[in-house]
């Protein structure tokens, strides 16, 4: 017998066999009956129960293997899915990085083989534009210098010949006076030798000592004559002499101009083209000596103060508005500061240029300033220059504005522009006259505001012809460094 916990089956009848008590803590009863019967259902329980289990059991593993297979199969097309398309896309970006690379240097390739055509174009302009214009200066100079060496042979050949007529007509004139004097003398000394041997109770003088005292007396007379030519001979070739240089200051200039003044009006250009084949390597600046201003020096403020006189349209060169022009700016020279008059001649487009050449051969003859008033909008100032950059790249001529205030960047545009002129061409500083108030500008540039403030320095002031006086102008303080009648 045992002590402890049991169970115990209560059997009343046959057809309840199963009945079962309740756990008895402390009963101890006899060992449970047991029967042939009930062997062999608790045998076919623990065999149902232990198939149930192992079925169980196998189910629950075939489904754990399948689902780890499941799981494993995911889990590997996963991966595989993951590399393909890790795969193609690093194959797609490599594809698109090549092809925005290839394009990227294409691109780059372009613009730098039209950015080094670009410069190579520019660069053969700017040496064919140079080639063009050394060759129209050269041409010009060459024209200028043969009309100015035709002008002077011909003024030289001129002089030449009235010298030699003058010359002619004193040795005639010369051989008569001496053919006169040498028979006077032959009278005088036959008188003498009469009056010598009839005076009455003088000494009788020998016929050979008064012939002595004769020639003494004639050579004596001949010395004072020939002193007295000498004389007149000096006098003339200093006459002649002063009279070349009147020549070469005054009266060939006027030939020269006269020349190029007809040369334009028969429809002659400033200087031929030049062939548009002509190549020159490009130059940084010009070499040789800087050129000079009309009047002397290479700079013109603060050294000298401009008198501008405005030209009527339509008005033809002449002597009498150059003389004009001199009369109005002399009243405006003082001790410390001379005056340079300018003629400012108003342009509109390219068919003005012969018109402007020949102002610069009156004004050059005339030794004067010629400033371009040419007419501008707001923007592209630097287009409407373009024309006139020939006649600009002369040491004699400057620029006026005539347009509204420029914008700071179109002004500063064409300041540089003008100032790379200077520099390129050696030339001195050249005048630009611009509208309402600028400053700083480089040294190359004398560059005058028309309504620059009070004490501003360079100042120009636009009056009227026959507004204040000179010297009310010069009164002012400061004196305004440019004047401009218009």
């Amino acid at each position: 017998m045992g002590v402890g916990t049991r169970w115990w089956r209560r059997v009343e009848s046959e057809e309840d066999n199963d009945a079962w008590g309740g756990p008895d803590d402390v009963t101890v009863a006899p060992d449970p009956r047991t029967s042939t019967e009930d062997d062999r259902r608790e045998a076919r329980e623990t065999a149902e129960r232990e198939a149930r289990e192992t079925a169980e059991r196998e189910a629950r593993e075939t489904a754990e293997r399948e689902a780890r297979e499941t799981a494993e199969r995911e889990a590997r097309e996963t991966a595989e899915r993951e590399a393909r398309e890790t795969a193609e896309r690093e194959a797609r970006e490599t594809a698109e990085r090549e092809a925005r690379e290839t394009a990227e240097r294409e691109a780059r390739e372009q613009a730098e083989r039209e950015a080094r055509e670009q410069a190579e174009r520019e660069a053969r302009e700017t040496a064919e534009r140079q080639a063009r214009e050394q060759a129209e200066r050269q041409a010009r100079e060459t024209a200028e210098r043969q009309a100015r060496e035709q002008a002077e042979r011909q003024a030289r050949e001129t002089a030449e010949r009235r010298a030699r007529e003058q010359a002619e007509r004193e040795r005639l004139e010369r051989e008569a006076r001496e053919q006169a004097e040498r028979e006077r003398l032959e009278r005088e000394e036959t008188a003498a030798q009469d009056l010598v041997s009839t005076l009455p109770g003088a000494e009788t003088v020998p016929p050979p000592l008064a012939r002595e005292a004769a020639a003494r007396e004639a050579a004596a007379r001949e010395a004072s004559k020939a002193n007295r030519k000498r004389r007149r001979r000096r006098v003339l070739a200093i006459f002649l002499v002063a009279a070349l240089a009147v020549a070469a200051v005054w009266i060939i200039p006027r030939l020269i101009a006269l020349v190029l003044a007809l040369a334009g009006a028969l429809g002659v250009g400033p200087a031929p083209e030049p062939p548009p084949n002509v190549a020159a390597a490009p130059v940084a600046a010009v070499a040789g000596p800087l050129a000079e201003l009309p009047r002397g020096g290479s700079t013109i403020l603060p050294a000298q103060r401009v008198v501008a006189l405005r030209e009527a349209p339509g008005s033809g060169p002449s002597e009498a508005s150059a003389d004009r022009l001199d009369a109005v700016a002399v009243p405006f020279g003082t001790a410390d500061r001379e005056v340079l008059p300018a003629l400012e001649l108003p342009v509109r487009d390219v068919a003005d240029a012969p018109t402007a050449w020949q102002r610069l051969a009156l004004t050059r003859a005339h030794r004067q300033l010629l400033v371009l008033a040419v007419p501008t909008g707001p923007t592209a100032v630097r287009d409407t220059l373009e024309p006139w950059e020939r006649l600009l790249r002369e040491p004699d001529v400057g620029l006026a504005l005539d347009s509204p205030p420029l914008a700071p960047e179109e002004l500063g545009a064409v300041i540089g522009w003008l100032a790379d002129l200077v520099r390129t061409g050696n030339l001195p500083q050249k005048l630009v006259v611009v509208p309402g108030a600028a400053t700083g500008a480089p040294s190359e540039l004398a560059l005058v505001a028309t309504d620059g403030e009070q004490g501003s320095a360079p100042r120009g002031v636009v009056l009227p012809p026959g507004g204040a006086s000179p010297t009310e102008l010069l009164a002012a303080d400061p004196a305004p460094d440019v004047v401009l009648y218009r």
